[in-house]
């Protein structure tokens, strides 16, 4: 396979496999499905305070929309509060509640297993290498999320 075809297929692969593990996550625990999931790691990233729902947007490369429907899907479930910012009316901040915490403590082992299963295959290399492209892939991916807020120019 020459170097066009390789990036051509990773480029592919990223989108396969984002949605396989969207379907089995969603079967693995009927109680929450990988979105819901997500949102709420995505919370979780900001530690004890709060974030606006616009941030967590921003973060997760998501809509506003489809985050507040997300969160108002998970506040129905009593995993998240959706609350007015103290200081600006127009902003809405998330908050994890304390059920949703306990319930995840009760997954934990549930969770490991997943990744364990996810994993079981690869080498400590294999990981590592895994790890570091993926992280240069990160990198490169939030850097033309920035160019490409302003139209991207050839």
């Amino acid at each position: 396979m020459d170097e066009i075809n390789k990036e051509q297929f990773i480029f592919g692969s990223l989108f396969l496999l984002a949605n396989r593990l969207q379907v089995i996550g969603d079967r693995w625990d009927p109680d929450i499905t990988m979105k819901q999931w997500f949102l709420i790691v995505m919370i979780a990233q900001f530690g004890d305070t709060p974030p606006k729902l616009s941030e967590v947007a921003e973060f997760m490369g998501s809509s506003r929309q489809n985050v507040k429907q997300l969160a108002l899907k998970l506040e129905e479930r009593g995993f998240v509060n959706i609350q007015k910012d103290e200081f600006d009316n127009r902003a809405i901040r998330l908050r994890l509640t304390e059920s949703c915490k306990i319930f995840f403590k009760n997954r934990e082992d549930r969770e490991n297993y997943f990744l364990e299963e996810l994993y079981k295959d690869f080498s400590v290399e294999e990981l590592d290498s895994l790890y570091k492209g993926m992280y240069r892939l990160s990198e490169s991916i939030f850097r033309m999320d920035e160019l490409s807020k302003g139209g991207f120019k050839i």
